[in-house]
């Protein structure tokens, strides 16, 4: 039977680690906190109580087979090396927290004895059921942890055959769904000063009820190659319109830079206005190789 370790019992580390105890795993939790005299037993008893054995100390981590961390962003690379003194040859390190791939890289550096895959968690994350949250696993033994995960009952797949590659993913999704929430905002913020919250929700409702997401991205993206000259002039008029109510045009401000970056670049490289390319795929080599 594969011994597990989770360095990490907070809310996501509660939710893998329930997980893998509900599947029967042999699951040891180290937590710093447990080492706290204060909350120390009460998290123990957390521990227990979710099919694990607690271990204050982190070396007693050394006879596991795999190792996974699932710490706050800011500490994964001081979990990792609180680890190393005690990680054996060979073991799997499973860094599923959400930090840039250069912080997996270091995690990579502190843990110069295991061999370290690059994962983590999306798709509604720790509110999901931890059977179903979707991990993403790069690295040259993201295939075997995919295996391992799977095998107990979690839902694993590779995406990249480098460490970094998954964390990189979660950071350009996060371009998309956080860039989403702050446009949002701002439209929502500026609608309301103007008192048309419920007719901006319905014409964007409308829109984008139309179209599957893959279709949109793909107009969307497309569209921007072939009428970006003239979209500046709109997304002018967009921020504009947003600082006209009050709202400080944040977002806004940055579509216009978006636009006419791509505007100059299409200008320098002689592309014709109107002119929109066939494919997703043309139009981000077009894009790519505009003039910086």
């Amino acid at each position: 039977m594969t011994r597990w370790g989770l360095v990490g019992f907070g809310e996501a580390g509660r939710v893998i680690g329930g997980a893998l105890a509900a599947s029967g795993a042999d699951l040891a939790v180290h937590d710093r906190l447990l080492a706290d005299p204060d909350r120390g037993a009460e998290l123990a008893a957390a521990v227990r109580a979710a099919g694990a054995r607690p271990v204050a100390d982190v070396a007693e981590l050394a006879d596991r087979d795999v190792v996974l961390s699932l710490v706050t962003p800011a500490t994964a690379v001081a979990a990792a090396e609180g680890f190393a003194p005690a990680a054996p040859d060979g073991v799997l390190y499973v860094d599923l927290n959400s930090t840039a791939p250069q912080v997996k890289e270091a995690v990579v550096a502190a843990l110069p004895a295991a061999r370290v895959v690059d994962g983590v968690m999306t798709g509604g994350g720790i509110r999901l059921d931890g059977r179903r949250i979707p991990i993403s696993l790069a690295g040259p033994d993201a295939g075997e942890a995919a295996r391992l995960l799977g095998g107990a009952g979690l839902t694993a797949a590779v995406v990249g055959e480098r460490v970094g590659a998954a964390a990189a993913l979660k950071m350009l999704r996060s371009v998309v769904v956080k860039g989403l929430e702050g446009l949002w905002t701002e439209a929502l913020l500026a609608a309301a000063e103007l008192d048309v919250v419920e007719p901006l929700l319905a014409m964007v409702e409308e829109t984008l009820d139309r179209w599957p997401t893959r279709d949109f991205a793909t107009m969307l993206v497309t569209t921007h190659v072939g009428h970006a000259g003239r979209r500046q002039v709109e997304a002018r008029m967009v921020r504009d319109t947003v600082a006209g109510t009050g709202v400080e045009p944040l977002m806004s401000a940055a579509l216009v830079a978006r636009q006419e970056h791509t505007a100059r670049g299409l200008e320098r490289a002689g592309r014709r206005p109107g002119e929109v390319p066939a494919t997703l795929a043309e139009a981000l080599e077009v894009l790519r190789s505009l003039p910086r």
